[in-house]
């Protein structure tokens, strides 16, 4: 290697040396551990006309330390592969995944595919990796209900209470007379198709609750004429029709 004699004025070498110091200076401040570089360094990268002089020391730390190393171990996988990770580790910590409760196999595919195309697009990627992070997205997804039924939130527990509401008036539609039972089965009319809407009643399970009813009620099913003669009658049967009787207490109770 040949070498070149540099011969300074003291002045200029003072000047270069507060130059050196204030460099030392900001990089510990910036990085208290940073390996600074010797004053010869510094000068070399004066004349290579290169602002940033750094150690083989410094350039190895800033490899294996530090949110440059993080960002480079990431990205030594395959972003997908990263992707995985997150999702996996979201819903150890309580976060999920979620898609709708009514897409088929076939929707969560095509809107797997679009977001993973998106999100690799946007970040400059590479299309080879499009596949495999759909892929990832596809077996990462959980039904919304699922998510709510774990979280218990607000949403699942209305469709629980809605179901248990259900129950009650359809065994209360079952042992009630008269206008009573007919208020009852409209309750329960009312109860299904907010359960229904609510995704804690399948509208199959809700008609076989109704034709459940009509086969042990069927007279609760039978439109009565609303005219003058009926209110009459009704009015009648109110005054006539003896009182409920009482279950009877044991000497016990009393």
């Amino acid at each position: 290697m040949r070498q070149i004699t540099l011969s300074f004025r003291e002045e200029t070498l003072a000047s270069l040396h507060r130059d050196f110091e204030s460099f030392l200076r900001l990089s510990l401040k910036l990085d208290p551990q940073f390996v600074t570089p010797s004053f010869e360094d510094f000068l070399r990268a004066k004349l290579l006309d290169n602002p940033t002089p750094l150690t083989e020391q410094a350039v190895a730390r800033m490899l294996t330390h530090g949110q440059y190393a993080w960002a480079k171990r990431a990205l030594d996988k395959e972003f997908p592969e990263v992707v995985e990770m997150l999702i996996r580790q979201a819903a150890e910590h309580g976060f999920a995944f979620a898609i709708r409760s009514d897409w088929s196999a076939e929707d969560l595919i095509n809107a797997s595919r679009a977001l993973a195309t998106a999100i690799v697009t946007e970040a400059k990627g590479d299309a080879s990796q499009i596949d495999m992070l759909a892929a990832q997205m596809k077996s990462a997804a959980e039904d919304i209900r699922e998510v709510e039924g774990r979280m218990q939130t607000p949403a699942f527990r209305l469709a629980d209470s809605l179901r248990q509401r259900v129950y009650e008036t359809k065994i209360a539609t079952e042992n009630s007379v008269g206008s009573n039972a007919r208020e009852k089965l409209g309750e329960l009319r009312c109860l299904l198709r907010l359960g229904i809407f609510y995704g804690s009643i399948q509208k199959q399970e809700a008609q076989q609750v109704l034709e459940y009813m009509r086969s042990l009620r069927p007279e609760l099913f039978i439109d009565e004429p609303y005219d003058g003669f009926t209110r009459f009658a009704s009015w009648l049967r109110s005054i006539f029709a003896p009182a409920p009787r009482m279950p009877k207490t044991s000497r016990a109770q009393r």
